[in-house]
């Protein structure tokens, strides 16, 4: 292996340890109790090291939101674009979204813990994940309405309202204390969803039977 790529993994391994330090602290502690000092000895590295990759906490925090919708949008991107069928693309996405905040409750934690102090700054890097994605997302409406699967309904609120659905769901699922799983209330969704837009009688009756 060649210096340079010697080097550059090293690099990518460091700040993946310290990310990874730094999820659960800012996750379990808040940005204001979490230290840098905190992060160092969880990632046990120096703090030099630290300082190496990152000019302050402030720097790694809105680093560790923006590794965590990063991963969202790949993880969405993966398992829904090379679905032919309109429907179960929508119904994919639905399920991976709820999945993945599962999967990442830490991240779940730092959006809500911290969206007063850097609201400004969350929302910005969600909103360029989502609009990464809404050109997709209205396609994939489109060609459902071409198809007449989904009724001829306005494509941007309707998308809006979906989401909206689902980060309800993700938010009473944290302050409920995670009494249930998210993924298992990926039926009731789809069906209240879906027997709203879909407009071929066939496929709209298979998510009425959910």
């Amino acid at each position: 292996m060649k210096r340079r790529e010697r080097n550059e993994n090293l690099i990518k391994k460091r700040k993946s340890e310290i990310l990874d330090a730094a999820e659960i602290l800012f996750s379990k502690y808040g940005f204001a109790k979490t230290t840098t000092d905190k992060i160092m000895e969880l990632a046990k590295l120096g703090k030099g090291t630290i300082y190496r990759y990152f000019k302050n906490k402030k720097d790694i925090f809105f680093a560790v939101v923006d590794r965590g919708l990063d991963r969202l949008k790949e993880e969405m991107l993966k398992n829904t674009e090379k679905i032919d069928d309109v429907l179960k693309r929508i119904e994919v996405a639905v399920k991976t979204y709820l999945s993945f905040f599962e999967k990442n409750a830490n991240l779940v934690n730092i959006l809500l813990h911290e969206q007063a102090g850097f609201q400004e700054r969350i929302a910005k890097k969600y909103l360029e994940h989502y609009h990464g994605n809404i050109e997709r997302v209205k396609a994939t409406f489109k060609k459902g309405i071409s198809q007449k699967l989904i009724k001829n309904i306005d494509i941007e609120t309707t998308i809006g309202v979906l989401t909206s659905i689902l980060n309800g769901l993700i938010y009473r699922w944290k302050i409920e204390g995670k009494r249930f799983r998210l993924t298992q209330k990926t039926l009731l969704i789809l069906k209240i969803f879906f027997t709203g837009i879909v407009r071929d009688k066939k496929r709209r009756r298979e998510y009425e039977n959910l």
